[in-house]
């Protein structure tokens, strides 16, 4: 009489163990692989083409480029929206949810802008205005998801009262608050080259240079070993089963 082999004990995780269901029921399954490529971080060039996206519209909000550079102005922010938007897929990459989300976001944003500047500098301002209403609550999620690493959070603080008063401005008018709105702007242009470079420096030196305010999971991530990367990557998007 042959002998029958009992399966081979599956491979635990955290006290569970990896099953699946079969004709003749619960019977191990081989565990799944999961592969991690290293990349560079994508947050510094996102936030540089940030900068000079709000510097422009900073400039322009405030009066100082004439109407008829609408058409200039449009193909400038045309540029930045490539490299937010490089920076929205690499973060995709990264595994870094709430960045690609807001560069995305931006580079959107950017991109409706110019082309309104391109098309209908003057007859389309009213619809960006709205654009820049609907925006707002977005950018409101986007604050309360970011607080972990306050470099990244303090872009969308910074970018919600900025666009909130352009919004005021393209609509409703009123010289005041479009100059309130272009000087917004420009701050946001400062916070952002601040997260840019504060980032660029600690990826770069592997090491904190300028504070990036990281907390709790976020800051484990850069400080802790290697397992404290592949925590819970069961249960990240591409991974899990379902989005």
């Amino acid at each position: 009489m042959s002998e029958q082999m009992a399966p081979a004990a599956a491979p635990e995780r955290d006290g569970a163990t990896y099953m699946t269901e079969a004709p003749q029921g619960r019977v191990p399954r081989v565990p799944a692989v999961v592969t991690l490529r290293p990349i560079a971080s994508a947050l510094p060039v996102g936030f540089f083409g940030l900068v000079v996206a709000a510097t422009i519209s900073g400039v322009q909000l405030l009066g100082i480029l004439p109407q008829a550079a609408s058409k200039a102005i449009g193909l400038l922010l045309l540029a930045t929206v490539l490299v937010q938007v490089v920076g929205g897929i690499a973060s995709i990459a990264g595994r870094e949810v709430i960045a690609a989300t807001l560069m995305l976001t931006f580079a959107g944003t950017w991109l409706v802008t110019a082309l309104v500047f391109l098309v209908h500098p003057t007859d389309g301002l009213i619809s960006l205005g709205i654009w820049y209403f609907a925006l707002c609550p977005v950018i409101i999620c986007l604050i309360s998801a970011g607080t972990a690493k306050l470099a990244l959070a303090l872009v969308p603080m910074t970018g919600l009262p900025s666009f909130l008063l352009t919004a005021v401005y393209l609509v409703f008018g009123g010289k005041g608050v479009g100059q309130a709105a272009g000087v917004l702007t420009l701050a946001l242009a400062v916070v952002a080259l601040y997260a840019g470079l504060a980032l660029l420096l600690e990826d770069a030196r592997r090491r904190t240079v300028l504070p990036t305010l990281r907390r709790g999971k976020m800051r484990r991530a850069f400080t802790g070993d290697f397992a404290d990367q592949l925590s819970d990557i069961e249960h990240e998007a591409g991974v899990r089963e379902y989005l």
